[in-house]
């Protein structure tokens, strides 16, 4: 039988977060200074789940109802964890004045500081889904926190960063996936702080537990895909919801 990979990417100090778990149950993880460093060794992975997002609105409509509908499945304690991607028209700005003036011009909405502080990680991702025919096909956007929600049948109590909050999702990542805290604590161990912070990683290793168990039947918002200017994707996806029943 073919040994498949599923992959968990999430945004770090140092690049990307990356957990791999495969149908042989091997994981491995590695921090990647470069998005396209993480292609060339994941991209025959099955499924890959990233933080970040893919499909840019454009100033004619300003939003993308993935971010919207995702937003209301997180009610009412987690919605503030997905904010607006920026339009694409933003990508190229040279700072966060220039791109929340330009934002303001263009949509009459301002851009978060969130949405600028990862713009070049939006960028990185953008340019390799736009020069790979084949990475669309397999990186998928997801959202940490829409995964935990829907995992554990609600929105998690406690915000991530917390003490609270790590120990609710390692205890439901522990059910479904039991080497989900000797993942974490290892792959801690292996890098300073500076370089990966602990929800990093529990937010990598919930996107590669949910590829793993839901990749035949991983649901989206919206249900009927809606593509940006270049012909990209904007759904936000997540495991469904009979995987902790």
């Amino acid at each position: 039988m073919t040994i498949q990979r599923f992959v968990g990417i999430d945004g770090c100090k140092a690049g990307w977060m990356a957990v791999t778990l495969s149908t042989e149950g091997i994981w491995t993880t590695k921090v990647h200074e470069e998005l396209d460093e993480l292609w060339r060794e994941y991209g025959d992975a099955k499924l890959l789940l990233i933080d970040m997002p893919i499909g840019l609105p454009s100033c004619e409509n300003g939003v993308r109802t993935c971010d919207q509908e995702a937003r209301q499945l997180l009610r009412p304690r987690r919605a503030s964890s997905i904010f607006s991607a920026p339009i694409r028209e933003l990508l190229d700005a040279a700072s966060y004045s220039d791109a929340n003036t330009l934002s303001k011009q263009l949509t009459s909405r301002g851009l978060s500081k969130q949405a600028w502080y990862i713009i070049p990680k939006i960028r990185e991702l953008d340019q390799l889904l736009q020069n790979n025919p084949i990475a669309p096909k397999k990186l998928r956007e997801s959202h940490p926190e829409l995964c935990f929600t829907m995992l554990s049948g609600a929105p998690m109590l406690h915000n991530k960063q917390t003490e609270p909050g790590y120990c609710e999702r390692i205890l439901l990542l522990e059910i479904l996936y039991p080497q989900a805290r000797m993942i974490i604590e290892q792959t801690m161990a292996a890098y300073p702080r500076k370089a990966v912070a602990r929800d990093d990683i529990v937010d990598a290793l919930v996107l590669a537990v949910s590829a793993l168990l839901s990749s035949d039947n991983i649901l989206a918002v919206p249900l009927s895909m809606e593509r940006d200017a270049t012909g990209l994707p904007m759904q936000i996806t997540y495991p469904p919801k009979s995987l902790n029943e």
